[in-house]
């Protein structure tokens, strides 16, 4: 599959001299005025964009990312993690407690995803509606909107042939146990199990914004641009939207760039993600005391196990099968799910709690290793304890499990080291930071133990792909940042609208609930364009 032709009209840094002259740009200072700003090109920004433009919007679209083609995609995870990740890769905070995986390019977190596509179960969403006021985001009700993002992606389940050996793990051990193991969707056309999602797929494979929705953009008369960070909001009936230049740290920037835009425009859309998002927000004095309160993580946590084959956990699509079994504990609605990592050399290693000689043990049979994950479904003792703050200079992220969640932590790595066993490993690497070597598997072995151990902040090594609902969306603002139509309260035409503005735990892998929801909300923003954008 080609790259998508209007694509060539992203404005990168090496279009900036012809930008420059054909706009007469003085002191490197681009003022343009449109309908709406769109901060961020993921899974909300990247949709938002489209469908205003389809609605004769006239949109600028900002991107502090670079834009990357798949000529670009290679293997090298040191090189391809700094420029398609934010912070490398290891967004830590400020305790150390935790290190959140984000994507940062055109596209965001779908240029470096794992494919799988759910939409949650209805006892999250009837928790929406009952504490929250969101009504009619049921599966059934949303359907509409969740098919034709289907549609858009290419979104289907992964074939038998292309189940790997990881995956296989939780499919045989999990059957064996008496757990029922499903097969996920992916969203991809042409996939052949390359395994290099997260490094960005390339031959254009998996269905990225940057593929999909940003071209459809630019095809509606989009302005899309790379490498501009949003460094402020300015409020009033016409808002200015400050942006500063950002290079890629990897690439030698032209002699002659745009270093700020000033974007004039009566309706913004934040769709910066829920750790940027926030601190935007933040330092432009916008939102109630909620922005940046209750991030939701969905806190992963890894058990490597070994075998006597070959695994290679990276070969093949990274996710093709989950248990779901323990999602919904005593009917609250939390709990845990089983998936497979496909971890590569860098990122495996950072999470084996050993040092030295043993870890170097470990890394020389990283090919018959596998790794399952558990993620929760955080929230279950009410507001989660995580956030993000900008002050001094910098956005800071903080969090720690809840007493309940941290249960439900210990209870999914119950289960995945008896997946895990029952498939036929011989040793486990767990993720207590007590363990100074791997777990020999006896055949006798009884995990009770693991719900007895410890999960306060340096005794559980955890970790997030999915940071949302910082920015929550509730029905008063007593109960949130942002209204029933992700507007956010008290500051007319700002709106937000990517993963931040989940008001509970989502449960699953984003990508599709984000895309859907925001389908709807702009849709819906769309057939008010008189009355948001007359001054």
């Amino acid at each position: 599959m080609g790259i998508p032709t209007f694509n060539q009209k992203i404005i990168t840094p090496k279009n900036h001299t012809n930008i420059i002259q054909e706009n007469q740009i003085q002191n490197g200072k681009w003022e343009l005025t449109a309908d709406v700003v769109v901060i961020g090109s993921g899974a909300g920004g990247a949709v938002a964009a489209s469908e205003l433009a389809k609605n004769g919007w006239k949109v600028v679209l900002i991107e502090e990312g670079s834009y990357f083609t798949p000529a670009q995609f290679n293997s090298d995870e040191f090189i391809s993690q700094a420029r398609l990740y934010r912070d490398a890769g290891f967004i830590v905070t400020e305790e150390q407690t935790l290190s959140i995986l984000q994507g940062k390019s055109i596209g965001g977190s779908t240029t470096v995803n794992w494919q799988t596509s759910l939409y949650p179960p209805d006892y999250v969403t009837n928790e929406w509606s009952e504490r929250f006021g969101w009504q009619g985001y049921s599966r059934d009700e949303m359907d509409p909107y969740v098919s034709e993002v289907h549609e858009r992606l290419g979104v289907h389940e992964v074939p038998d042939n292309l189940v790997n050996a990881n995956n296989n793990v939780l499919r045989v051990g999990g059957k064996k146990v008496g757990l029922t193991p499903q097969v996920l969707r992916n969203n991809n056309r042409g996939c052949i199990g390359l395994g290099r999602c997260g490094l960005g797929c390339p031959i254009n494979a998996k269905q990225s914004a940057f593929l999909t929705w940003i071209p459809d953009a630019i095809e509606a008369g989009a302005i899309v641009v790379s490498n501009m960070r949003a460094a402020k909001i300015k409020e009033g009936k016409i808002k200015t939207v400050i942006a500063e230049f950002t290079p890629d740290a990897y690439e030698a920037a032209p002699k002659e760039v745009i270093q700020i835009m000033e974007i004039k425009a009566p309706v913004v859309i934040v769709s910066a993600g829920a750790i940027e998002g926030p601190a935007l927000l933040q330092r432009s004095g916008i939102g109630n005391g909620w922005v940046g309160r209750n991030l939701k993580v969905h806190p992963t946590s890894t058990i490597f196990g070994k075998f006597d084959s070959e695994i290679k956990m990276f070969h093949g699509p990274p996710q093709s099968i989950v248990i779901k079994d323990g999602h919904n504990q005593n009917g609250t609605g939390y709990g845990y799910w089983l998936e497979a990592a496909p971890y590569r050399p860098t990122l495996a290693s950072s999470l084996v709690p050993f040092y030295g000689k043993q870890q170097f043990d470990v890394m020389k049979d990283f090919t018959n290793y596998n790794a399952g994950i558990v993620l929760v479904r955080d929230g279950a003792d009410g507001e989660a304890n995580a956030s993000v703050k900008y002050s001094l200079g910098r956005r800071k992220v903080y969090f720690e499990l809840t007493p309940t969640d941290g249960l439900n932590m210990l209870r999914g790595l119950k289960a995945l080291a008896e997946v895990t066993v029952a498939a036929g490993a011989k040793e486990l690497i767990f993720p207590f930071t007590r363990f100074t070597e791997p777990y020999k598997v006896t055949g006798n072995d009884n995990f009770d133990w693991i719900l007895k151990e410890s999960t306060k902040p340096g005794d559980l090594t955890v970790g997030s792909a999915h940071p949302h609902g910082s920015i929550q969306s509730a029905n008063d603002p007593e109960k949130g940042a942002v209204d029933l139509n992700l507007e956010i309260y008290g500051h007319k035409n700002i709106f937000v609208m990517d993963a931040s503005v989940y008001p509970t735990g989502l449960s699953v892998n984003p990508q599709i609930t984000t895309m859907s929801i925001v389908l709807r909300a702009s849709r819906n923003l769309a057939s008010q364009k008189e009355e948001r954008t007359k001054v």
